[in-house]
């Protein structure tokens, strides 16, 4: 294994020049910066972690918290931030936070707690004043992915879930439906409102609000969007089609559609939103909006590299734009929509 002082004699340089270049710390000269590198480069050589972050007094650790990082979702999150975090060769502690403001607050805490450089957060809940008081004494960036933007000091990189449901909404509207469900997730979220106010803007569009629409809240799981469909076959209102607030959702939907014998989407149109890993392999393939976040977590990360290396960094607001994703389980509204679901679902 390489050493520093293999990469001195290989460079041409002394190793104090060898360490300086590797801690960031002091003047170099390029030449003998070129030389170090291509040196580093040839020989393979890997710096101590430990000896660099107690050189700079920093961990080279980043941590962050995400709602479960065993969901699709928040992997690919996290896989955004590791692709970072790897080229810039800082190591990065995971905590999932539940979507529980108590799991969120212990989270945060066992990070600061384990010196981390700087928190990369995905909350779904305010943010404690315990909490707070103890990132205000730990003097550490942060960057929240998502949620409401905040009066605190902390950079945001957030999806722009308004103009995603918009852009859905409008699309099942320009595909001749009328009759619509939409079903959400959980309405203390803000990514949950900020749906509901893009289809609010797209159903004033045509002249029709809310009400002319049915509308169901709960969760983002699977189960949800099963149990709601059941509801909304049983009570036997006619629907051309479904939006769901995301794909698990979506998954639900098509389970209970499937069960009843209603077809999707000859029958009933579904809509999903995240574009989630079995968006595509759903049957039919689900059309949905797609929120990037594996570059949510690649910005998020970026952001506090920079937070970090440079504390008079300015903290900044950045929106990634959601994609409409185009796939077979929306199709226009005919009269096959028409049929009566409610009936299906007794002889079901």
């Amino acid at each position: 294994m390489a050493t520093i002082r293999d990469v001195s004699k290989r460079a041409g340089v002394s190793r104090s020049t060898v360490s300086r270049i590797i801690a960031g710390n002091g003047y170099v000269s390029d030449n003998a910066r070129q030389a170090v590198e291509a040196a580093i480069a040839e020989l393979g050589y890997r710096p101590n972690t430990m000896a660099r972050g107690l050189r700079s007094n920093r961990s080279e650790i980043i941590g962050a918290v995400v709602v479960n990082v065993a969901s699709p979702f928040y992997a690919q999150m996290v896989g955004g931030m590791q692709s970072v975090c790897r080229a810039a060769d800082k190591s990065i502690l995971l905590a999932s936070g539940y979507a529980q403001a108590h799991e969120e607050s212990r989270a945060i805490l066992e990070l600061i707690d384990r010196s981390c450089d700087g928190l990369i957060l995905y909350l779904e809940n305010a943010v404690s004043d315990e909490v707070k008081e103890v990132v205000a004494k730990a003097d550490i960036p942060i960057v929240a992915i998502g949620g409401e933007p905040t009066s605190l000091a902390w950079a945001r990189v957030g999806i722009d879930n308004y103009n995603g449901a918009l852009d859905g909404m409008r699309y099942l509207l320009t595909m001749g439906h009328r009759d619509i469900a939409y079903f959400a997730g959980t309405l203390t979220y803000f990514d949950t409102r900020e749906r509901l106010r893009g289809i609010d803007t797209a159903l004033a569009e045509v002249g029709m609000t809310r009400a002319d629409i049915h509308l169901e809240a709960g969760d983002y799981k699977e189960r949800f969007g099963y149990e709601a469909t059941e509801r909304l076959l049983a009570s036997g209102r006619q629907v051309s089609a479904i939006f769901a607030g995301d794909d698990d959702i979506g998954a639900g939907v098509l389970l209970a559609l499937r069960h009843h014998g209603v077809k999707a989407p000859e029958q009933i149109s579904l809509l999903g939103f995240d574009d989630n890993f079995h968006a595509r392999h759903l049957t039919p393939s689900l059309t949905t909006i797609r929120q990037p976040t594996d570059i949510a977590g690649q910005t998020a990360a970026r952001l506090l590299l920079d937070m970090i290396a440079d504390r008079n960094f300015t903290p900044e607001d950045i929106v990634i734009p959601a994609e409409l994703i185009v796939r077979e389980s929306v199709i226009p509204h005919s009269a096959g929509h028409r049929t009566d679901h409610a009936a299906e679902a007794t002889r079901a």
